[in-house]
Formats: structure tokens, sequence, C-alpha cells
């Protein structure tokens, strides 16, 4: 029986952060260690599917289902379906409510190609389907619904009846008894792809319950894979992984929660320094960090930073969402241990959870921000198979959601085109619409004063018990003296977030697309937080009226300062505007000269700027990091116009560059370059989401595999 399995994504030649197909690697290794006669093959790319199919039909076609190609696994079955009619369809993966039938009955109306979806872990079900198949002349309709296991489910459209059989409870996997999918030569045509990324799994389930994710559907029992087999892994893939980023998933849930992990993390490191493999490391750390979890994090540092995902500090909000954080003493104690060892530290936070208003929000990032601590923002999406996309949760809590474009995550592949959409919180029973665009503003100014660039400016506040988070909730309370540029930045942006919902009514959400569609979807779909910073940093003019616009508001957004206070700000602000990147007057290098010990003061914790006062000016010559200016004139002759120029810069020309775009580089006193901000930005561009390719689409070109 020949069987192609396929994890399909949507590819083109700029995409390099694609993980290989380890999940149905996983799938495919462990049915041939029971079935080792199955003809199976393993894809990634849409096109190299299509042409598998249509020079040789398989028996069975398998997919990975996910909210990032559900639309495109539906062209492509629907496709295979025409060259073979009598073909058994398969889909399997987490994006699949199974405790509502009537969901899934609409779920497999909307697919009337498919022909068995399989949740939980895959393995098991999928083994148990094929073998019945295998039995049955892989005809589906004679295989005994009793024997199936209650991970599978199936359709009779002509009769339009759920088939499903839960009184047949699959057990998890053993992730210790797996044939490793590297070390079997499963993944060596993925990992000679310079376009995908190697991705290990070490154990499996999560302790943790939240609400928002599909994670502790894997079950709270951590179940652990073989020690030697991850070792040998990582040094295999070191010595067959051509993709230039030279970066390693890890898709554990929590890396670092057990012991054995420092093990794991010493082979990492040690590979590192033997094969070059890997540079960068992108992982989830433990939710609720513990001595030896801080102790693996010190041990990786120079290729990751230490996540710290709090998403609420609310109490009430972490109730809600099934979350445990750590307390916040605590918090802040392991956070300052964390620094003392040179961990890099970020914060996660979501807005839109259940029972966070925008004032519990904007406090909580308040308590975050005045650390210093990074923070990265996410809007609350639902994800199917998440407790928050249960009907009853969302009648609880008041959860509206809309539907929009998933940006970058489209193309067309032979004469099939896709897109994919994603379901956003709007509004919840206490956080009404009009505040969930506010927090889409609020999100924009974090992001904009978050930036490297204004590290000098953020470092004199710090001085005064201050933080950005602060600043940006009087700034969003002043919009009657917003300035003109400044306010048609916001109130774009506003109105953009309000054109990008396409509907409230899942039902209104197509499958099917033209290529008029998707040229339509290009030219519209943008992703609005890091447009917007590019629109500011297009002009000179802009970051001259924003720095005019602050200097004006300090001593109104905080009149229990000195004016001593405020020129330190003033002059820090000038510090971090001098190295600000303003694309209509870009310049290779600049001359610019303070009369502060800068790298003195930066170093301190939180003195005053006054404090370091030079007898004599100091001049530096700040620079554009290599490759921008080459890739700013490419983007120039793409570009509609300045602003659609940077932005095109960032997602396409000079991708994956986090922030990098936006300011010039500053070598210390003594001259030497700064790499310090290159560093830390290539540990937070690690923990990029898997499936985001921070790129401007384009059609896909097919690739080796």
């Amino acid at each position: 029986m020949k069987i192609y399995l396929a994890d399909l994504a949507y590819m083109n030649p700029t995409v390099t952060r694609q993980p290989v197909p380890f999940n149905v690697a996983c799938v495919a290794s462990y049915t041939l260690k029971h079935l080792p006669d199955m003809e199976i093959e393993i894809f990634k790319h849409p096109d190299m599917l299509l042409a598998a199919v249509a020079q040789s039909p398989p028996d069975v076609l398998a997919l990975s289902h996910y909210a990032w190609n559900s639309n495109l696994n539906h062209g492509i079955m629907k496709r295979c379906k025409e060259l073979r009619p009598d073909l058994v369809v398969i889909m399997g993966g987490c994006n699949f409510n199974d405790w509502d039938h009537e969901w899934i009955e609409w779920f497999f109306r909307k697919r009337p190609f498919l022909d068995i979806h399989i949740t939980q872990e895959g393995e098991g079900g999928f083994l148990k389907i094929i073998q019945l198949l295998h039995e049955n002349g892989c005809d589906l309709k004679r295989t005994k619904v009793e024997d199936w296991s209650s991970n599978i489910f199936g359709y009779d459209h002509e009769a339009g009846k759920l088939i499903h059989n839960p009184g047949n409870p699959m057990a998890n996997i053993d992730p210790a008894t797996l044939p490793s999918p590297y070390l079997t030569g499963l993944l060596d045509p993925f990992l000679a792809n310079e376009n995908l990324s190697p991705i290990i799994e070490t154990n499996r389930g999560c302790p943790y319950a939240c609400s928002f994710c599909v994670w502790g559907g894997m079950g709270a029992k951590l179940r652990k894979y073989d020690l030697q087999t991850i070792i040998d892994e990582v040094y295999y893939i070191a010595r067959k992984a051509a993709n230039p980023t030279r970066v390693l998933y890890i898709a554990d849930s929590n890396f670092g929660i057990l012991k054995r992990d420092r093990q794991i993390a010493e082979a990492i490191m040690d590979c590192r320094s033997t094969h070059g493999f890997p540079q960068r490391l992108s992982l989830y750390s433990p939710k609720n960090p513990t001595a030896h979890s801080l102790d693996i994090c010190e041990l990786i540092s120079p290729i990751t930073s230490m996540s710290m995902s709090l998403q609420s500090t609310d109490k009430q909000v972490l109730e809600n969402i099934r979350r445990s954080n750590i307390k916040h003493e605590r918090y802040d104690d392991l956070r300052i241990k964390a620094e003392k060892k040179g961990i890099q530290t970020d914060c996660e936070l979501i807005y839109g959870l259940p029972g966070e208003s925008y004032e519990s929000f904007l406090q909580g990032m308040v308590g975050v921000t005045r650390s210093g601590q990074f923070v990265q923002l996410y809007e609350h999406t639902i994800l199917l198979g998440a407790e928050s996309a249960n009907r009853e949760y969302r009648e609880k809590y008041g959860i509206k959601s809309a539907f929009r474009y998933a940006y970058d995550i489209e193309g067309a592949y032979k004469d099939i085109s896709s897109i994919e959409f994603e379901e956003v919180v709007i509004e919840t029973k206490t956080m009404p619409q009009k505040d969930y665009f506010r927090l889409r503003q609020l999100h924009f100014l974090i992001a904009t004063f978050s930036a490297r660039l204004f590290q000098e400016f953020r470092h004199a506040l710090k001085y005064n018990k201050l933080e950005i988070a602060s600043l940006a909730g009087k700034i969003m309370e002043d919009e009657a003296n917003w300035p003109e540029r400044w306010r048609d930045i916001l109130l774009q942006l506003q109105q953009a977030c309000r054109d990008e919902l396409i509907t409230t009514d899942v039902d209104e959400l197509r499958t099917e697309f033209s290529k008029e569609d998707l040229s339509e979807v290009r030219k519209k779909a943008r992703a609005l937080i890091p447009s917007s910073m590019c629109t500011l940093f297009a002009r000179e003019g802009n970051m001259r009226e924003l720095r005019g616009y602050l200097v004006s508001s300090f001593p109104r957004f905080f009149p229990g300062n000195s004016d001593e206070d405020f020129e330190d700000w003033t002059a820090a602000l000038d510090f971090s505007m001098d190295r600000a990147c303003c694309y209509d007057e870009l310049k290779q290098t600049r001359v610019v000269t303070y009369p502060y010990d800068l790298d003195a003061w930066l170093g301190s914790e939180g003195q005053p700027l006054r404090d370091y006062a030079l007898p004599e000016p100091a001049t530096y010559s700040i620079e554009l990091r290599d490759g921008v200016w080459e890739a700013f004139e490419k983007a120039k002759e793409a570009g509609s116009d300045l602003e659609n120029a940077v932005y095109l810069l960032k997602m396409k020309y000079f991708p994956s560059s986090h922030d990098r775009i936006y300011y010039y580089l500053r070598p210390s006193k003594g001259g030497t370059a700064v790499n310090k901000d290159d560093e830390i930005e290539s540990k937070r561009e690690a923990r990029l989401p898997l499936y985001s390719s921070w790129n401007t689409g384009g059609e896909a070109k097919p690739e080796s595999v």
C-alpha cells in the first residue's frame, strides 16, 4: 500500500524558517516500525506533492492539519481526489474541536473530500486506520467502526452521518519507543534543503492547561524521548543541516523543566563548538522557572533568550485561563538572577484574555516594563482544539471574535490558490470592542518604544522609576494634543485594524480562492504593527515631530519630576533619535557629538545622566549596518512609495531583522563596534513563531523536496 504523508506549508524561495516535516516523519517511522512493508513518502512542498500524485497516485494521502495550512490542505486534497477518486484522505492534528460533534459535522461538510480526521497524538490512530485499511483492501467502508480508536473521526458524506467510536480509547505513545526519523534517514532530503530548519522534540505533554493553548491536550504528564537518541539526533542534524540560519527548534512546551535537559543543553553547546551548529536556538522555557532550569538557560544563553511568559499579571485573568504563574516577587527575583548570569529574558503578554480590561492590561505592562525587561505582546487568537474555542467558555466570558487573513500565510501552487484565516478576540465582558482597538494602538506604542533605538531614553526614565508603559498610557489619553503626523499614524492604524476584520461569521469563510483573490489579498494584507512602525521611520519629519511632542509633554505627563529630570530625558531622547534610520534621509555613516560618557552611564544601575557629564564632548561615528543600504535600494524599486519600500525592506529584503532596520550602530567610546544589539535581536528573532515567515509572499517556486 502506497502512502503519501505531508506537512504542507506555504513555501517560497525567501522562506528559511519553516521546519522540516518532523511531525509526519514521526508518524511514518512509527508506522514503518509496525508495518515495514508499507511504501511511504514524505512531502513538505505542495508542488512536489501534486507532481508525485499526478505521476504515481498513492492509496492514502495523509496531511498534518494546523491553523496555518488548513485551506491549503483543502485545495490539495480536492485536486488529489480529482486525480484519484478512490483515494483515502486523512488529516490529523490539533486544529480540531474533538469534543463538539455538531462542530465536527460542520467541519466535514465544509471538506467533502476528507475521509478521516485523527486527533491527539497521530502515531497510534494513524497506525490503527492503516492496519484496518491494509486488512480490507484499502476500502474504508469495509472497515469496522468498532475497531476504530476513539481519536479517529470519519464522516459518511452520502448519509450526512458522523462516524466515531468513543468506546475504544487510544493510549498515549511512549516517545522512548519511537524510532528516530532523523537517525533512520527519513528526514535527510529535508535537512539538505536550505529553506527548511531542523526541529527536535525531547518530551511530550505539558503540566499546564492554559485555556488559549492546545499543548495541554497532550496530557499533563511529561513523557520523555530516549536521552541518547536525542543527543545523537543533535549531532546528526549538525552534520547534515544545510539551512544557512543555523537555527535549531526545540518543540517542547517547557524545555529546561527536567533535570536531564541539562545533558541535552550540554550536547547542543558542544555540538556548536565542534560543528558550528546551532548558532541560534528557538524554544519555550519553563513557565515556572526553577534553580536547575535557570542553570540550563545560562548554559545556552549565548544562542537563545529565556522566555518568562506571564501572559497576564491579573489574578482573576490567570484563574480564568487556568494559568498558575509564579509569584510576582519570585518572578522579579528570578529575572534579576538571570540577568546576573548573563541570560537575556523576554516576557510575553496577551491582550484580550477573559477578564482582562484595557486598564488591567496596561497596569500589568507597567509592572513588567519597569524592570527594563523586553515585552512581546500578542493578541488573543482562538486556536481550534483549545478550551477557548469551546462554545460554553466563550459564552461564560462574553468572548466575541472576528476573522482576518493570516498575514503572509498564502500562496499559489500549480493552479491552486490558497489563503489562510485567523480568528482574533475583539470583545469580552471586560473588554468592549472600542478597547480592543485602543489596545492595538497601545501595542504599536510599546513595540516602538521597546525598539533598541530607544535604549538610552528608557535608561533615563529608569532613574525616575518610570518606564515606557506609563508613557504609552499617557500618550493614549492625550489624543487632543497629538501632533498631525503622529495622529495620522495612530488613526490610520486604528482604521486598518477595523478594515482587516473580514467577518464574525465562520460560515462566511471560504476554503477555495482564485488567482484574483490571492492578488487582492497580497495588495492589502499587512502585519499592521510593523507596518505602522515602518511608516513612522520612513520620514525624518515624523521622528522630529515625535521628539518635539514628547519633550513638550514631559512636564504635563509627569508633573512631579524636576526640570533636571526633563533635561536628562530630553538629552537621552536625542541620543536615541540620532540613531534613528529615517529613510528619506538615509546615510551610510553619521557623526554625532555628546557631552556625556554614554557607555559608563548605560552600564550604571539607574543613575541620572547629568552625573556622567564629560569635560570635553565625545565624538562618535554611527554606522548603517551591513546590507541595509543595498537591500533598501531593492525595496525602493519594488515599493509603491517610501513607506511601502521601508515595509518591504523589513518584511522581505532584510528579513528576520526584528527592529534592526530602525537604528544605526553606535561604536563604544574606544571605537570598537557595539555588537550587543545584534546579539540580542538575533536571540529574539529565533523565538518567532514557527509559522511566521517574515516575507511578503509571492508565488512559490518548487523546492527540492
